[in-house]
C-alpha cells in the first residue's frame, strides 16, 4: 500500500510538472485541484485492487473440476506455471456484481523473470470462474501505467481519466444469486 502510495504522488508530481509544459494541446491544463481528485480517485480504487483473502472460507474448498476449469481460465492472462491457488472464499466486493458468489486468487511464475510472479484473482459468477470486472480494469490500469513514458504526459493523463470513469461501482442493493456452487452440499446452502 506504500508502495501504491508512492507511485500515485510520483506520477501526481509529474502531472502537475507537466501541466505548466501543455502549451499545444487545445484542452485546458488541469488544476491542482483536479490532480488532487484525481490522486484520490486512484487510492479509491488501489484499496479496491484484487489480493488474496483468506476468509470467510466455503465449506468445501475445491473440487478438481473446478482448479481444471481456473487453469483454462487463468492460462489467457498468466503464464501456464500455477504456484498457488487461495481457498475458496464466499463473498465478493460488490463492485463484482451480485451474481458473483466466491473468489479464489492464484499467483504464476513469470516465465521471462523466473523470481517474479503475478497474480490474478478470478471470481465465480453463475457458477463459472471468470476473471471479474474488477481485477479485467486493474489488468488495463496496469498495463497503461506500463505504457506512461511512451504515451506522454497528455495522452497518459486523457488515458488515464477516461480509465478512471470506466472503474467498476456499486450499485444499488446487492441480492445474492439464486445459484449454488457444484462442490457446496444442499444441507449447507440457505435459503
Amino acid at each position: 500500500m506504500r508502495i501504491t502510495s508512492i507511485l500515485g504522488l510520483a506520477l501526481l508530481l509529474a502531472a502537475t510538472a507537466g501541466a505548466a509544459d501543455r502549451t499545444d494541446s487545445p484542452q485546458k491544463k488541469p488544476t491542482s485541484r483536479d490532480m488532487r481528485e484525481r490522486w484520490y480517485l486512484v487510492q479509491e480504487a488501489e484499496v479496491m485492487r484484487p489480493r488474496r483473502r483468506d476468509a470467510p472460507l466455503r465449506y468445501l474448498n475445491i473440487s478438481d473440476y473446478e482448479v481444471r476449469e481456473i487453469q483454462l481460465v487463468a492460462e489467457k492472462f498468466v503464464p501456464k506455471i500455477l504456484l498457488n491457488i487461495s481457498p475458496v472464499v464466499e463473498g465478493c466486493p460488490c463492485a463484482e456484481g451480485p451474481q458473483c458468489t466466491e473468489q479464489v486468487f492464484i499467483v504464476a511464475e513469470k516465465l521471462e523473470q523466473p523470481a517474479k510472479s503475478v497474480g490474478l484473482q478470478l471470481s465465480r459468477v453463475r457458477n463459472a470462474w471468470i476473471v471479474g470486472s474488477v481485477q479485467q480494469w486493474f489488468l488495463r490500469f496496469d498495463a497503461l501505467r506500463a505504457q506512461a513514458k511512451e504515451l506522454g504526459f497528455d495522452r497518459y493523463y486523457d488515458a488515464e481519466g477516461e480509465l478512471l470513469r470506466e472503474f467498476p461501482v456499486c450499485v444499488g442493493q446487492l441480492v445474492p444469486a439464486e445459484e449454488t456452487t457444484a462442490s457446496t452440499p444442499k444441507a449447507e446452502t440457505k435459503k
